[in-house]
């Protein structure tokens, strides 16, 4: 079943499972912004408090699309931190809304800092619900009892760029630029990320507050747990990263959830977003941040798409899914270890 919910020119789309799973789009930003397994349960996803949501601010939760690198289109020359607001909250229009399907677009122009070059943006959007996979790998659905809740969505994302103009007083338009498709999701805190990886890969700090990031590493993967007052951002990158991660948070003596992201990896693709000592950097496929505390408390949960060069007409696409379990702590490790090889460990 499928409920539009206006918000003055902020509509909504709901979408429903049929089973009591539930995914929220909001129109402003392109967000995924809320996931119940069932209607008694809380979202996968932080929300921003505060009814209704804050207006023209990109940090009001969900799952967003954004642009990378990071660096090149969210800070100037002195280092200060924007947000394009042509990028988020954006134009959005929803072009396409049914039962089961939702479809949004916009364009937009972006300034590319280090070249002073911009880029010319259409961005599409198109979200579906995904089938539980218990139901369909009918051999493990002893995990998925009655016990246990789900809902699942599949987003497609496609990016056509066309290169600017140069603004006055670039720096040096003929430097190389890249652009590419960035996923974001915010959860709430107190949980642990559960990162897959072939082999014993530690992740790369991006950035940190404190001297070292508590990460538990095992032989195929490791655990970050997202607690305390210091933020920190770590990295993954396309050659250790499996194409999945996830988040499981103990809500009770009894009940846990797990959300789960699948993507696809290219080993051999330009990922260009870099920390501040390394801008030579271009291998950050996966991203994990906590903010601390210190502008919400969440988490966020990341990954980057292959880049384009700013230099030619190009175009990029990209498929995930995201699948959202609540249940007894039992099954939902069982789940996670079927799905990310880990649990939450001690």
């Amino acid at each position: 079943m499928k409920k539009y919910e206006p918000h003055g020119d902020d509509p909504t789309v709901l979408l429903s499972n049929g089973q009591g799973g539930l995914l929220l789009i909001r129109e402003q930003g392109a967000r995924a912004l809320a996931l119940w397994a069932n209607k008694q349960e809380e979202s996968a996803f932080w929300r921003a408090d505060g009814v209704p949501l804050p207006e023209l601010s990109w940090n009001v939760g969900g799952d967003r699309t954004w642009i990378s690198p990071e660096r090149d289109y969210y800070m100037d020359d002195s280092g200060q931190y924007a947000v394009p607001a042509q990028l988020d909250p954006g134009k959005w229009k929803v072009a396409q809304s049914s039962d089961s399907l939702v479809a949004v677009n916009m364009d937009c122009e972006l300034l590319h800092g280090p070249s002073g070059r911009t880029v010319l943006l259409h961005l599409e959007k198109q979200f579906t619900l995904a089938p539980n996979p218990y139901a369909v790998n009918s051999g493990s659905s002893s995990r998925m009892d009655e016990s246990v809740s789900y809902i699942g969505y599949e987003v497609h994302t496609h990016m056509s760029l066309t290169p600017g103009a140069s603004r006055s007083g670039a720096k040096d338009d003929s430097a190389p630029g890249f652009c590419n498709l960035w996923s974001v999701m915010q959860v709430p805190p107190r949980g642990r990320i559960l990162v897959p990886s072939y082999g014993p890969v530690g992740p790369r700090t991006m950035f940190s507050q404190a001297d070292t990031v508590d990460t538990e590493l095992t032989p195929h993967g490791f655990r970050i747990p997202c607690e305390g007052a210091h933020s920190f951002k770590l990295s993954v990158d396309a050659l250790s990263s499996t194409g999945r991660f996830g988040y499981l948070r103990r809500l009770d003596d009894n009940r846990s959830s797990l959300v789960v992201r699948q993507f696809t990896v290219h080993p051999s693709g330009i990922y260009p977003d870099y920390p501040p000592d390394d801008p030579q950097y271009k291998g950050s496929c996966m991203q994990f941040y906590y903010d601390g505390g210190q502008l919400g408390h969440f988490a966020e949960l990341e990954y980057h798409s292959p880049a384009l060069s700013i230099d030619a007409p190009g175009s990029s696409s990209d498929v995930s899914r995201v699948y959202y379990f609540i249940g007894p702590h039992e099954n939902i490790e069982q789940i996670s270890q079927d799905m990310l090889g880990l649990r939450y460990g001690v």
